[in-house]
């Protein structure tokens, strides 16, 4: 009786191991809204008031085992925030605000990352290899889209807000710029991953984890995005390297960064990580 209870309890146990490890979604994809607070970085208040508070936007992840693909989703149907900003009528202030776009992928086989980048009328497509963090490991836990998730943190360079402002109506705009280079600061990074979903992905470039990432808390709530659901039905077609714009590694595409801001500040452009426009058309 013994031995037959012995093997009753192994073939539970085994049978218990087989499900949890079928349990584990090694693709999909994963939906996340992403809120970044405007008024952080914005010191003057005249400028907080021409301005929401929080902007949200949403992203997807889709993915397999070896591959994934981050990229933005157009919301067609969700009110403009800056809609009612500054106050009414024709003659009063407009905001404008443009936020650079970006589409990642991620193989992991090659350990390449293809980011397919637009500003404005400018687009890129910059290919290096994947970048490593120094994820420092937590066992503090929370669900995140009813996806039991673990905490990790690792240390970044913040990137810096780029403001522009145009003052004026009509054809007779006046521009300035409303922020000035700051030295690039060391900031933590927490993260959320779900082991339960065993792929080495997450959003924008971020990878290493065991397990997806769930959650993203950039500069202590600055910017957050955050998994909303989770489905395991993908489009499978979809999911290829971008192609578009032109061909550069990382450095490369910084020079060209710190070139198209000099060219804005000269009056050439519109380009940025955030432009405000005040006028009266």
């Amino acid at each position: 009786m013994k031995k037959i209870q012995l093997v009753l309890g192994l073939l539970i146990a085994l049978t218990t191991v087989t499900t949890s490890a079928t349990a584990q979604m090694k693709e999909g994809k994963i939906s996340y809204e992403r809120k970044i607070n405007m008024h952080r970085n914005l010191p003057d208040p005249q400028m907080k008031s021409m301005v929401p508070e929080f902007r949200t936007d949403k992203f997807e992840l889709i993915f397999n085992e070896s591959v994934s693909l981050f990229r933005s989703v157009v919301d067609d149907e969700a009110p403009d925030p800056f809609a009612n900003a500054g106050g009414g009528g024709g003659g009063g202030m407009r905001m404008a605000f443009r936020m650079p776009t970006a589409n990642t992928y991620t193989d992991l086989a090659k350990q390449t990352q293809y980011e397919e980048r637009a500003f404005f009328e400018k687009e890129f497509l910059i290919i290096d290899s994947l970048k490593q963090y120094k994820w420092k490991l937590s066992e503090e836990t929370k669900t995140i889209a009813k996806q039991l998730c673990k905490k990790a943190t690792t240390m970044i360079t913040a990137p810096q807000m780029r403001m522009r402002v145009s003052i004026g109506g009509g054809g007779n705009n006046t521009d300035t710029t409303a922020n000035t280079p700051r030295a690039p600061k060391e900031t933590e990074l927490v993260v959320w991953y779900a082991e339960n979903i065993p792929v080495s992905f997450g959003p924008d470039n971020y990878s290493g984890l065991p397990g997806v990432i769930m959650e993203i808390d950039q500069d202590n709530g600055t910017t957050v995005t955050t998994a909303v659901e989770v489905s395991a039905k993908y489009p499978k077609k979809e999911l290829v390297a971008p192609t578009k714009g032109d061909k550069m590694n990382r450095a490369q595409f910084q020079e060209s960064m710190q070139k198209l801001m000099q060219d804005m500040q000269r009056g050439g452009g519109g380009m940025g990580g955030m432009r405000i426009r005040v006028g009266g058309n």
